[in-house]
């Protein structure tokens, strides 16, 4: 690209900020949800993996950059303890987010605002009618200020357990956003069953009997039944 069409004058860059995030929506935006798998690998070089948009020049790096973190959807992994092929144990799920964050850095991490992960239906208790509880797709989008959209299946989920002030933190910063779904996952280092909150009537993880998953930062203790 030629200096003239990379520059400050450029006349792309005089067009109204509205007008030019249109245009970095239709270049940067996926369909479907982005993994972060690729970019988390150890035998693979440490450089972030960018949009060539992003490398233009500093004011259209800055708001394309905003763009494809904080609107496209990020796939943290899927969760599960067996042998099967793109599972991941907890331990090196948790790694993975460790080194993600790392690469991204503080100001692009900042911007994130829509997360999902799986989990292996192995990871549940057993269903009521003796087999395997399905696989589950968690997403958790900021929908406005203070406000988060948790489904689990496309389907509302229970936020009673966020501690106070976590909720209106995590859509200011995608930095505690990601960290809640960290917090969340590590419900599954131990056997889980699907039950309903009683207060906002969602669903939501309880456990038989005391739970191993306790005082963390971000969310209360997991409900016993």
């Amino acid at each position: 690209m030629s200096s003239s069409q990379t520059s400050p004058s450029s006349p792309i860059l005089s067009l109204p900020g509205e007008i030019r995030n249109q245009i970095w929506r239709s270049l940067v935006l996926s369909p479907v949800p982005l993994s972060v798998a690729p970019f988390c690998q150890t035998n693979i070089s440490s450089r972030l993996q960018q949009p060539a948009l992003a490398f233009v020049n500093k004011q259209v790096r800055s708001e394309a950059l905003g763009i494809y973190y904080s609107e496209n959807t990020w796939f943290l992994g899927k969760i599960g303890y067996h042998a099967i092929p793109n599972d991941i144990k907890l331990y090196d799920f948790h790694l993975r987010l460790s080194r993600w964050r790392t690469l991204l850095g503080p100001t692009n991490t900042r911007c994130l605002a829509k997360l999902s992960l799986g989990i292996d239906g192995r990871c549940y208790a057993w269903s009521d009618d003796g087999g395997i509880s399905e696989d589950a797709t968690y997403e958790m989008r900021v929908v406005g200020e203070g406000v988060l959209k948790f489904e689990r299946n496309g389907k509302p989920r229970c936020l009673c357990r966020l501690k106070e002030g976590v909720e209106r933190e995590a859509t200011r910063d995608g930095a505690v956003l990601l960290e809640v779904v960290k917090e969340y996952s590590a419900s599954y280092c131990e056997t889980v069953h699907e039950g309903e909150c009683d207060g906002c009537g969602k669903s939501r993880l309880e456990k038989f009997g005391k739970s191993e998953v306790t005082h963390l930062p971000l969310w209360e203790d997991i409900v016993t039944c």
